[in-house]
């Protein structure tokens, strides 16, 4: 009989530990606790779809370092090759899959351009990438500019390291394809 009231005795603060420690953990879980965080990410970049209000011929900014090919600069299509001109957001069934993977490769190396980001620079690029069927970047051309020619040689350089792509699916039976981009840099608070 005594050993039953030790194990009682002992029972008891395991049970009571068990419920206040379930109680802690229901009420902790409703609280928010990063309120008071700040967000780590002090920039953005976003790129989407834009037809930029009037199109504009292609603007040649400065010199291209050298090795890398003038932004104005297109190899002509192939003979008879067929061309098309498409949105990089587009949610045509027949591009998607293949213009998230060019966004996914050139935001895996952007890079908020030193010099914007140190004069506290924000706007929206517009520029023209142009892809052969075997996913060699044939030109990039910037359609409308930010303003700050900094975000602008920036948004371009980072589209011709991004390059090259993955070659024009068969189905496409293109010889070229134009994407229209818009880069929206902006600066987080």
């Amino acid at each position: 009989m005594v050993m039953m009231d030790s194990k009682k005795i002992f029972l008891w603060p395991v049970v009571i530990s068990l419920i206040g420690h379930a109680a802690l953990i229901a009420v902790g879980s409703m609280v928010d606790m990063r309120e008071s965080l700040r967000p780590a990410e002090i920039f953005t970049v976003q790129i989407a779809n834009a037809w930029p209000k009037p199109i504009l011929e292609p603007q040649k900014l400065d010199k291209p370092a050298p090795g890398k090919m003038p932004e104005t600069m297109q190899t002509p299509p192939p003979a008879g090759g067929r061309e098309e001109t498409v949105h990089i957001g587009s949610s045509d069934a027949k591009y998607a899959a293949y213009l998230a993977d060019v966004k996914k490769k050139i935001l895996r190396i952007w890079q908020y351009p030193a010099g914007a980001y140190k004069n506290n620079q924000e706007g929206v690029v517009v520029v023209k990438i142009s892809i052969d069927a075997n996913g060699s970047l044939s030109q990039t051309a910037l359609i409308n500019s930010s303003g700050f020619a900094c975000l602008d040689s920036g948004t371009l350089d980072v589209i011709q390291d991004a390059a090259p792509f993955q070659p024009l699916p068969r189905q496409y039976d293109l010889s070229r394809l134009h994407i229209i981009a818009s880069f929206n840099y902006r600066m987080k608070d």
